[in-house]
């Protein structure tokens, strides 16, 4: 969700700044089907959403069936949600018409807050109508029960998606617009001279390294508290050498079962169980999850995921140095439209880097997924495969059944339950098919790093 949701944000600003810098007509019809679209995905939503929570509630034995069907309507609604929003930006003209029509261009972010309004009220909308379907399957796991006493309320529930998804990812990027709406005031022009990228550096800089920090603020958490689980877990980091500043829990209302580390500093690096993790596994698979989030560190996934999403753009950097005219052949060939020549570039940048992160990325990130699984297994216990792979396993399945997932599903960074264990007892079974994967992950990395900094290796050769 994250991915579709940076794209959408994305692909609007891209429009929006290259939209002609004049009203449009008929605004008042604009808006109104503006307004239709957002009324077709959130009823869209609530209908889809309806029906399966009905369904759960009334046939439990067919659980697992209605949550693949309610996965397929969200990504049908996904779908709608992009292409309304993409219209709405595009053919509408929504960024002329918050700017222009309604003179909001000099606004200090009100004018980007308001651009962005089609992709993000329709999507919190359509989480007020998910409610339902997420709040059968906590009544799934926990009992009717217990269920009225800790359930959210649908308000909590959607304050919980929008610190999760939208807390994530405006700040940062309100953040950035903020800086260059500053830099245009303070700095006129600056933004068309050859020094505008650099106006983004430090923030950007500055993001990376705070964003644990940012992560801890905008999530609702607190400390792991002190008793044999925190103990257990300080223990294995200390046999794997590993250092954070703090063991979070990370409040859902049971809502998430999941697992997470941010932070490249010692200092300002945490991990992250949420309070359904906490609830559903034993310690010694909580132990588990917890060696495979310290994989990820002791094998340096999280500076190797940030270069291989730059990767793409270090490579365009190249191909910019050893063909200068390749940006005027682009420009040319992408001809006269409805947005500036700038703009359609930006989106055919955008698609092909939605193209390269689904498919490049996506498979990249499930082979260190599956390194850290390796990680976690052999940090368990001396006798590696013995109950340490069984206990990994166990937690991978209650991962799996928690979420409400099919076993056999993959998704986007993360391989299938099914293909995780199949890797891990293949590697248990023939110790040199470990060391040809280890050999193959090093040498991605490698491959990764080198296409990085391959722009700086090539005006190095050149002098």
């Amino acid at each position: 969700m994250q991915f579709v949701l940076i794209l959408a944000v994305m692909t609007a600003l891209v429009i929006a700044e290259n939209s002609p810098a004049q009203p449009v007509s008929g605004a008042l019809i604009r808006l109104a089907m503006a307004g239709c679209g957002v009324a077709i995905v959130v009823g869209f939503a609530a209908i889809s959403s309806g029906v399966i929570a009905r369904r759960l509630r009334s046939d439990v034995r067919r659980r697992h069936l209605l949550l693949e069907r309610f996965k397929r309507l969200r990504r049908f609604h996904a779908g709608l949600w992009l292409i309304v929003a993409g219209a709405t930006a595009y053919w509408l003209g929504w960024g002329q018409l918050v700017r222009f029509n309604w003179h909001l261009d000099h606004a200090f972010l009100l004018d980007d807050i308001l651009v962005l309004a089609p992709v993000l009220l329709p999507l919190v909308l359509s989480w007020a109508a998910f409610y339902e379907v997420d709040r059968a399957i906590l009544a799934g796991r926990t009992g009717e029960g217990s269920l009225q006493a800790r359930a959210p309320s649908r308000l909590r529930y959607i304050g919980l998606h929008a610190r999760h998804y939208l807390g994530l990812l405006l700040l940062p990027v309100l953040g950035l617009l903020a800086v260059q709406d500053a830099a245009e005031l303070l700095l006129p022009g600056v933004l068309q001279s050859d020094y505008a990228a650099l106006i983004h550096v430090p923030p950007l800089l500055l993001l990376f390294l705070l964003l644990p920090l940012l992560l801890r603020s905008v999530w609702k958490t607190q400390p792991l508290p002190g008793g044999p689980l925190r103990d257990r877990l300080e223990s294995c980091a200390r046999r794997a050498g590993f250092r954070a500043r703090e063991i979070l829990v990370w409040h859902t209302d049971g809502m998430m079962v999941n697992a997470a580390v941010a932070g490249f500093l010692p200092r300002l690096r945490y991990v992250f169980l949420t309070d359904g993790l906490l609830e559903t596994l034993t310690d010694e698979e909580i132990e588990a999850v917890f060696g495979h989030e310290i994989g990820h560190v002791k094998h340096r996934h999280l500076s190797l995921r940030v270069m291989a999403m730059i990767a793409p753009l270090s490579l365009w950097f190249l191909l910019a140095q050893m063909f200068p005219q390749t940006g005027n052949y682009l420009q040319f060939w992408l001809g006269e439209g409805g947005i500036a020549t700038g703009g359609r570039l930006g989106l055919l940048a955008l698609a092909c880097m939605a193209a390269y992160a689904l498919v490049v990325f996506g498979l990249f990130s499930r082979v260190l997924e599956c390194q850290a699984d390796l990680f976690a297994c052999r940090r368990l216990a001396a006798n590696w495969p013995d109950e340490s792979l069984d206990t990994f396993i166990s937690a991978l399945e209650k991962l799996s059944a928690a979420n409400g997932g099919n076993r056999k599903a993959g998704g986007w960074q993360h391989a299938s339950i099914a293909r995780r264990i199949n890797f891990l007892n293949r590697l248990a079974r023939d110790p040199k098919r470990e060391l040809r994967f280890q050999g193959q992950v090093r040498l991605l990395g490698i491959l990764v790093v080198g296409i990085v900094f391959s722009p700086l290796a090539y005006r190095l050769l050149l002098g």
